[in-house]
């Protein structure tokens, strides 16, 4: 029998997506691709001389790379970001032929030839790969393109500087390939400081050793550091989906993440007794408890035991017990019992609690949040304006 909301909540625009959670005993991960068109064109608008690429690493920061990359080629979105030759594979057959997929960690040693059968681009980080894909690109008698990473000074990939302006000068194997790409990552996009001028000045020094190639040192928090850093190709992912980049307030992200799930059953608990695993919370008077499905095997974390909380009906709730491997439980005493029978959608990330708040609360990054859910929830595709509503 289909519930209605309590008065006073007609305005809550997510309301009406009730039913399709309760379709699934499980979590539902809900993703406004609306918001992401609206976080992308800020993206570009702040860089309006460069490209905005998408990353798109780690099945989109866990929202869906195959269902997200194609939503941002429709909007013009050329090039996309992932780590690796399986994550492209997974993109190519979604993407149109003419859009560029870099694989951030190169090519796997044997993985050259998946690599050009796909039309994906390897981003070169060391000699080792350099030599590997030359190799390649004899045995096929291609000159098959490439891009290449220089450490500015993250000190994790890419060539040492002084490496590649070796190679570059000598022109070591680079001459026998196309250089499509040449980037570099900032180490503190966060904040302007004399790392992020070193590691510019740095990648200026290169970028004239190798002219037809595009040039890349932004992420989504390097747009706010200045338009300097911006170059050809602006490499955006948590500034699309929503997360902040940065206090600057020209961008302010739309909300792109929504997590529900619904309660199982309700129950009273008696003062004394106690609720969870190793009996972590003592009830100190009569109350109701719910048990939602969503534990840490879907990602929600296990640090918010006894200190996180959820919202129903837009009011909030406080978790009582340790997270479970499946189910948190959840202090529903001051809530009607009329809005709490199995079936009752929970809140966890929504208006009033969004992923920054979860992810601050548990002292972890947003998208550390994001790709730890997407592995289990399942995931709905909605708009603002309801019209396009798919599940995963």
């Amino acid at each position: 029998m289909k519930r209605h909301k309590p008065i006073g909540l007609e305005a809550n625009p997510y309301y009406e997506l009730a039913d399709a959670v309760r379709e699934t005993s499980r979590s539902t991960m809900i993703i406004d691709l609306s918001a992401i068109e609206s976080n992308y064109r800020k993206c570009q608008a702040l860089a309006p001389r460069s490209a905005c690429g998408a990353v798109v690493k780690a099945d989109a920061y866990g929202l869906g790379a195959t269902r997200i990359a194609p939503f941002l080629a429709s909007l013009g979105c050329a090039h996309f970001f992932v780590a690796d030759v399986e994550e492209g594979i997974a993109l190519r057959d979604v993407l149109p032929s003419s859009a560029r997929i870099y694989m951030l960690y190169g090519a796997r040693p044997g993985m050259e030839s998946a690599a050009e059968q796909h039309n994906l681009l390897p981003i070169l980080n060391s000699k080792e790969q350099l030599e590997a894909w030359l190799r390649h690109c004899r045995l096929r008698n291609r000159a098959l393109p490439a891009g290449v990473h220089v450490d500015t000074g993250l000190s994790r990939l890419g060539f040492s500087t002084d490496e590649l302006h070796t190679i570059a000068e000598n022109r070591s194997g680079l001459s026998e390939f196309p250089v499509v790409l040449l980037m570099s990552q900032l180490a503190c996009a966060e904040w302007r400081n004399e790392i992020c001028l070193q590691q510019l000045n740095r990648f200026r020094r290169l970028s004239h050793l190798f002219p037809n190639a595009i040039l890349s040192l932004s992420n989504s928090a390097g747009l706010f550091a200045g338009r300097e850093f911006h170059f050809d190709l602006v490499r955006s992912g948590g500034g699309i989906f929503g997360f902040a980049a940065s206090d600057d307030p020209d961008f302010k992200p739309m909300q792109v993440v929504h997590l529900r799930t619904q309660i199982i059953q309700c129950r009273k608990v008696e003062h004394g007794e106690a609720i969870g695993y190793f009996r972590s919370y003592t009830v100190k008077k009569r109350m109701r408890v719910a048990t939602a499905a969503i534990g840490y095997a879907d990602g929600f974390p296990r640090n918010l035991g006894n200190r996180g909380h959820v919202f129903i009906y837009g009011r909030r709730a406080p978790i009582v017990g340790f997270v479970s491997m499946d189910l948190i439980t959840i202090d529903v005493t001051d809530l009607p019992e009329s809005w709490t029978p199995a079936g009752t959608v929970v809140d966890l990330i929504c208006p009033e609690q969004t992923i920054a708040d979860m992810a601050s609360a548990a002292k972890m990054l947003s998208d550390e949040l994001t790709t730890a859910m997407g592995r289990r929830c399942r995931r709905l595709y909605v708009s603002s304006a309801r019209d396009d509503m798919r599940h995963r």
